[in-house]
């Protein structure tokens, strides 16, 4: 079993995931959000068992565990592209750090605080949500393709007959 593309290869999967419910945030629930009071109150009914969060909560410490484990088998034989790997991995940790220093707040302000404000402040921590959702969609788009990269070049150099070769074989 090859660790180096295997590890690689779940952390491409997992971060992908990612990206994809990040875009159907952005598509499909962020404008749904927009026209509080009412709106809210029906997200807030509609997420009552479980929320977009449960699933982040356990996809991204995955995707950070496999894209961890990808770094440590490919650390020493792909020096070059281990580095594409760490800046994935720097990705997918900014993306944490947005999700906890700014759209943590503004999911309280949307699904559990009480909703005495104005409904143009609701629209405009949607808006603020949504501005903050694409950062991190393309940090995470980022990611996949730093990731894809690699897996290119774990297989190139994996191949039985090409080890370490730079270039593909033309047979």
């Amino acid at each position: 079993m090859n660790l180096r593309m295997v590890s690689t290869g779940i952390a491409l999967v997992l971060s992908a995931m990612l990206l994809g419910t990040g875009v159907y945030q952005n598509v499909v629930d962020a404008p749904n959000y927009k026209g509080a009071p009412t709106s809210l109150e029906r997200a807030r009914g509609f997420y009552h068992a479980t929320n977009p969060g449960m699933f982040f909560r356990a996809l991204v410490p995955a995707t950070q565990l496999f894209l961890l484990l990808a770094i440590v088998f490919n650390w020493r034989p792909a020096p070059g592209m281990r580095w594409n790997l760490v800046a994935a991995l720097s990705c997918l940790i900014a993306t944490d750090v947005i999700t906890f220093r700014f759209h943590y707040p503004r999911n309280d302000i949307l699904f559990v605080a009480p909703l005495t404000q104005p409904p143009a402040y609701y629209d405009r921590v949607v808006t603020e949500w949504a501005i903050g959702n694409y950062v991190r969609v393309a940090l995470t788009l980022t990611a996949v393709v730093l990731l894809l990269v690699s897996m290119i070049r774990i297989a190139r150099d994996t191949t039985p007959g090409n080890i370490g070769s730079p270039v593909l074989s033309m047979r």
